[in-house]
């Protein structure tokens, strides 16, 4: 039996935190680290299944669960009576070295831009990986669609791709989806499969991310100020790089956006 270091997540309502958890020394915010010990059973995340949402978050107590599109759970994030999620340790839930191709699946409804999924750094500098929602333009036809690629050791989150979309809607579900393999970077809005491609710029070396590297959803910690506000009904990340594609392969619905 060895110490292992556990990042727990809570979920309040209004900005009420858990009380019973304890932050360790150093702990940057919104990371709440407790000590466990239970032994350390490292296993390696299946790279077809990938991580969900739920494992993320969790299950919602039954007076809060709200079904969703395909009566999938949904998380409603900020406002007075949305959810503020903690972030857990990346490397519970993420191999490492991180996935060389890999997608990135959503299903949303935006109140608010932000970043929707984050990796960070341990101290929070910057996102190894990241999806964030711009804020409209100033005539309120489109948005961006904003991926963070960040090469390990770095001082700021980089930048990697920018995807121009209309305006997601404020009231019917909207599915994108993110493809890297290579050093391409391909946006598939909803379940049009012939996508968005951009360069991608990235070393050849492994991504390896830090023991204490955090996994956000909804936020980046520190890494980023602006959190997403509004509902989400799906997050997967896969080690399958035409999961991205495949994105409505297995849904009722054939269009892009569903009641």
């Amino acid at each position: 039996m060895i110490v292992s270091m556990i990042i727990e997540y809570y979920l309040c309502k209004g900005g009420e935190g858990s009380s019973s958890s304890t932050r360790a020394s150093g702990a940057p915010a919104d990371l709440e680290m407790v000590v466990s010990s239970e032994a350390d059973s490292e296993q390696e995340p299946s790279a077809e299944s990938g991580v969900t949402l739920l494992q993320l978050i969790g299950d919602l107590p039954p007076d809060e669960s709200r079904a969703g599109p395909g009566g999938k759970p949904t998380y409603y994030f900020g406002g007075l009576d949305g959810l503020t999620a903690a972030g857990q340790p990346a490397l519970a839930h993420l191999p490492n070295p991180f996935y060389r191709d890999f997608s990135l699946v959503f299903q949303i409804i935006p109140s608010s831009p932000g970043v929707l999924f984050s990796i960070t750094d341990a101290s929070q500098k910057f996102m190894y990986v990241g999806v964030k929602l711009s804020a409209p333009d100033a005539d309120g036809r489109n948005q961006k669609v904003l991926f963070y690629y960040t090469e390990p050791d770095s001082e700021a989150s980089y930048l990697a791709a920018s995807f121009t979309v209309p305006s997601l809607d404020l009231v019917s579900w909207t599915k994108f989806s993110l493809s890297v393999f290579n050093d391409q970077v391909t946006f598939f809005m909803g379940c049009d499969a012939s996508g968005k491609t951009v360069k991608l710029e990235r070393s050849p070396d492994d991504m390896e991310l830090d023991r204490g590297a955090g996994i956000f959803v909804g936020q980046a910690g520190g890494a980023d100020p602006d959190r997403f506000e509004g509902a989400i009904a799906e997050l997967k990340v896969v080690g399958n790089p035409r999961a991205a594609e495949l994105l409505c392969e297995d849904d009722d619905d054939s269009d892009a956006v569903s009641d």
